[in-house]
C-alpha cells in the first residue's frame, strides 16, 4: 500500500503569513504532522486569520477567524496550539514541545526569536538533531539582516524587477523598451521561499537519516529570487549588457506574444521559435502570402515589424476561442496556449483530468462550503500524497498538544485558559470590514465577478 513520504516527522511550524506557512501545508500534504502555534490576541494573529480573506460570499460570519481562504489554503491538514509567545511559560511550552518534534519553521527578523530564546542555537540545545528553517528577507548575516521584507519590497532588492515591464510607443509610433520597472506578480517571491525551503528541507532529512545530525537552513528571500534571473546577471557579468524590458516579447523569437480572443478579457499565448515554426504558422492561419513578404523574412525581420505582424495575428485569433488557436496551432507544432482566469482553471478539462483540485471538507459550524482546493503540481507513483483535511479551528489541537504530547496537568491547563495563553476564540478585535463586490469593480480593485460561478465547477477530485 503507498505511504505518506513523511510519515511519523512531526513539524513545529512558528511562522505567520505566506511561504512557511505554505511549505507546512506541503509537509502536512506529504504525510508530516505539522503544529501550527496559533495565538488568541487578535493583534499578534496570522493576518490570513482575521484580515486576508477572501470569506465566503464576500462576508465574515460569525467564526470569521476560521473563514479566509487564504488561512484555509495554507494551512490546510495543520493541528493549531495557541500561545502567547510573550509568556515564559509559552515560551519554555515551545522548548519542551522542540523535544518532540523534527523541524520547526519559522519567518521572524532575526532579532526575534533570539529576544524569545528560541534561536537555533537555544532549541538545539533542547533536541540536538533538530532542523530548523529560518525564513527571512534577507537572511541571518549581513548589514540588511534585521530589516523586514515582504514580497512586493523583496523584488526590486532581488533584481528581477529591472527585468519587468512593458513596451512603450516612441514619437515614431515603433515600440521600444518600457521605462518604468514592474512587479512580476503577486507573492512571487513567497513561492519561490517556499519551494526552496521544501528543497533543503528534503536534502537535511536525508542527511540527518544518513548521520543522525541536524542542522539550521538560513533562508534569505531576496536571494532566492535572484536564482530566477541567472542568465540575466552572467549576461551582465560576462558581456556588460542589461536585459531589455520587453513585456511578452521575446529578445530573438518573433512572433511572440499574447493575442486578443473571442470572449471578454480572452487571450491566447503564441511563440514562433523558428523557421518551420513561422511556415507552419502561417498555413494554420490561411495567410501564406505573409510568409513569402519581405518585411517577414527572418526572426530580425520579423521582430523589426512585429508591430504590423501583431496586427495581422489579432485579427486571426480575434475571430477564434483562446483554446481553438490552441488546438490549431499546437496540432501544427506551434507553441500556444490559453491565457487562464481563475475560472477556466478550476473548470480547465486537464486540470480535472489530473485531480490538481482535491476535495476539502470543513465542519459545518465553520461555514465553510466543500471546495476544491489547490493541490501539488506532481504525482508520486509508488508514495501517497494528498490534502489530510482543512486548516485547523483556533485551538482545535490544544488538548492534544498539551495532555497528550507533553503531559500537561488540568490545573495548569486552567490557569493557561484564564491567562488567555490558550483558547478557541480570538480576544479583542472583531471582524474585518468587507467593500461590496460591485463597489471593488468600479474602484479597480478586482476585474469582474461571477455570481453564477458554483453553477459552472466541474467535479471534485472526491466526486470523480
Amino acid at each position: 500500500m503507498p505511504q505518506a513520504p513523511l510519515k511519523n516527522i512531526r513539524v513545529l511550524d512558528l511562522s505567520r503569513v505566506f511561504a512557511m506557512p505554505f511549505a507546512g501545508a506541503n509537509l502536512a500534504d506529504l504525510g508530516a504532522e505539522v503544529i501550527k502555534v496559533d495565538t488568541c490576541q487578535t493583534q499578534f494573529m496570522d493576518t490570513t486569520r482575521t484580515i486576508t480573506g477572501p470569506f465566503p460570499d464576500n462576508q465574515p460570519g460569525e467564526l470569521w477567524w476560521e473563514q479566509g481562504g487564504t488561512f484555509q489554503m495554507l494551512n490546510r491538514g495543520k493541528r493549531s496550539l495557541t500561545l502567547d509567545l510573550r509568556s515564559e511559560d509559552s515560551q519554555a511550552i515551545i522548548k519542551d514541545l522542540v523535544r518532540v518534534c523534527d523541524v520547526v519553521l519559522e519567518n521572524f527578523t532575526p532579532r526575534v526569536m533570539a529576544r524569545f530564546g528560541l534561536d537555533y542555537e537555544s532549541l538545539r540545545a533542547e533536541k540536538p538533531d533538530l532542523i530548523m528553517v529560518s525564513n527571512t528577507g534577507y537572511g541571518h548575516s549581513g548589514p540588511w539582516s534585521n530589516f523586514g521584507a515582504m514580497a512586493s519590497a523583496l523584488e526590486p532588492t532581488h533584481g528581477t524587477g529591472a527585468f519587468m515591464g512593458y513596451m512603450e510607443e516612441g514619437p515614431d509610433g515603433r515600440m521600444f523598451e518600457g521605462q518604468v520597472p514592474n512587479k512580476m506578480g503577486n507573492s512571487y517571491s513567497d513561492f519561490l521561499a517556499t519551494w526552496t525551503a521544501l528543497g533543503s528541507l528534503m536534502a537535511a532529512l536525508l542527511r540527518r537519516a544518513r548521520t543522525g545530525e541536524g542542522q539550521w537552513i538560513d533562508l534569505a528571500m531576496y536571494q532566492t529570487g535572484t536564482t530566477v534571473i541567472g542568465t540575466g546577471v552572467l549576461d551582465f557579468a560576462f558581456n556588460g549588457r542589461r536585459s531589455l524590458r520587453i513585456g511578452n516579447r521575446h529578445p530573438v523569437w518573433s512572433p511572440h506574444g499574447v493575442y486578443p480572443c473571442q470572449g471578454n478579457d480572452q487571450w491566447v499565448a503564441i511563440a514562433v521559435r523558428d523557421q518551420d515554426d513561422w511556415l507552419a504558422f502561417c498555413h494554420t492561419i490561411d495567410a501564406p502570402n505573409i510568409a513569402s513578404d519581405p518585411r517577414f523574412a527572418d526572426p530580425i525581420d520579423r521582430r523589426q515589424n512585429q508591430e504590423v505582424l501583431d496586427d495581422i495575428i489579432a485579427t486571426w485569433t480575434s475571430a477564434r476561442t483562446s483554446y481553438q488557436v490552441m488546438e490549431s496551432l499546437q496540432g501544427a507544432g506551434v507553441p500556444a496556449g490559453p491565457i487562464l482566469t481563475c475560472k477556466q482553471a478550476l473548470t480547465d478539462p486537464q486540470y480535472a483530468a489530473r485531480g490538481f483540485f482535491e476535495t476539502v471538507h470543513n465542519p459545518a459550524e465553520v461555514g465553510l462550503r466543500t471546495k476544491g482546493y489547490v493541490g501539488r503540481g506532481w504525482k508520486f507513483s509508488k508514495s501517497e500524497a494528498a490534502i489530510k483535511g482543512p486548516a485547523p479551528q483556533l485551538g482545535e489541537g490544544n488538548d492534544y498538544v498539551l495532555k497528550e504530547l507533553l503531559g500537561v496537568d488540568q490545573a495548569r491547563l486552567k490557569a493557561f485558559e484564564e491567562e488567555w495563553i490558550i483558547g478557541h476564540t480570538p480576544e479583542g478585535g472583531g471582524a474585518p470590514g468587507t467593500v461590496p463586490l460591485e463597489e471593488q469593480v468600479v474602484l479597480g480593485w478586482i476585474a469582474e465577478y461571477d455570481a453564477g460561478y458554483l453553477d459552472h465547477l466541474p467535479p471534485t477530485s472526491e466526486d470523480r
